[in-house]
């Protein structure tokens, strides 16, 4: 045989093998200026630097990577930034692991919840929904009724660790490094991450928030708000306080652009902040902001655990959310 015809052979042996690097040929276009092809054994001509004849010490495309572990005769190109996937129960890099996460779907997002039982936010019903069952009529609420409102919050008792929302919010302390109660819960279902992250934040001050990712939490992000403590009762100063931990958490849900958020009782545990006082600021504060917001935003979720909780928001949301409890007439009788 030839050296010709052993060249050509072994050349036909690579192609099929999806080892050869051919650079793409120029051919005119349909209006006469010269245009590149993208071959097909080659990336698109847009890689620039990253093209065919940028070749690393072991004479392959900087690009070929992405080729490594294909079947022969398939050849697909994929980005490079998809050729590195994090796992996030195991990285110490949390710059990282929030760009990986940035760059996922909600779909691709699922396989790294630290849980499979989410609750997603269409399971969570509207206050317009829940009312009709539980709602006592008011005589004299403190706002008019407003339909379009009621759908925008909910009152849902269970782990807001659980919940696909765009964001939870935290009941931290002031260092942002974790805590008991659900400051401690949502650490724990985010991974160590979390805390990275939000060492790097150094503190938070009493009423304002500040925000991280959500990592292995089905929620995208963490907005972390500091509560008033209370001894007894509070103060006016106090309660503006508590008041500015809901607007502070809402700015940020604003600034990035997130439709949907669930709050957890803050200040009402260790902090000991009246749980019915607390619930009558807070439901003041959402009914003002959405007010104003109600188009930038899905849903505000209020988010209990103890079924006293519960309870109160139950008896005190037809005050600031009022609903039409009416039953359209019947038919009239023919007799």
């Amino acid at each position: 045989m030839s050296l010709l015809s052993r060249v050509s052979r072994r050349l036909a042996q690579l192609r099929a093998a999806g080892q050869l690097l051919v650079a793409s040929r120029p051919r005119p276009g349909p209006s006469g200026p010269t245009r590149t092809r993208s071959s097909a054994y080659g990336p698109p001509a847009s890689l620039g630097a990253h093209g065919p004849r940028a070749r690393t010490s072991a004479g392959v495309g900087a690009w070929g990577a992405a080729a490594v572990g294909r079947r022969p005769g398939v050849r697909t190109w994929a980005p490079l930034a998809m050729a590195a996937k994090v796992d996030l129960s195991t990285s110490t890099d949390w710059k990282e692991a929030k760009s990986f996460l940035k760059g996922l779907s909600d779909k691709q997002r699922e396989e790294h919840y630290f849980c499979r039982d989410f609750i997603r936010l269409k399971k969570i019903p509207t206050w317009k929904e829940t009312a009709k069952g539980v709602a006592a009529k008011v005589e004299e609420p403190k706002f008019k009724k407003d339909k379009q409102l009621n759908e925008k919050i909910s009152l849902f008792r269970g782990d807001i660790t659980k919940l696909e929302v765009d964001a939870i919010v935290n009941a931290a302390n002031s260092s942002l490094l974790g805590g008991g109660g659900v400051d401690g819960c949502i650490h724990r279902a985010a991974g160590p991450l979390l805390t990275d992250e939000c060492r790097t934040l150094q503190h938070c001050d009493t009423g304002k928030a500040k925000i991280t990712s959500g990592y292995r939490l089905p929620a995208k992000y963490v907005i972390h708000t500091v509560g008033p403590i209370a001894h007894g009762e509070p103060s006016a100063n106090q309660a503006e306080e508590l008041r500015s931990c809901y607007l502070s958490s809402l700015d940020l849900l604003l600034e990035h652009r997130l439709r949907s958020v669930a709050f957890p009782c803050i200040s009402t545990g260790v902090f000991g902040y009246p749980n019915e006082a607390a619930a009558e600021v807070v439901l003041a504060a959402l009914r003002e902001w959405l007010e104003q917001h109600k188009d930038k935003v899905d849903r505000l979720i209020i988010c209990v655990f103890l079924e006293k909780d519960e309870n109160i928001y139950r008896q005190l949301l037809p005050h600031y959310f009022p609903v039409d409890l009416s039953r359209p007439a019947g038919p009239r009788s023919q007799l």
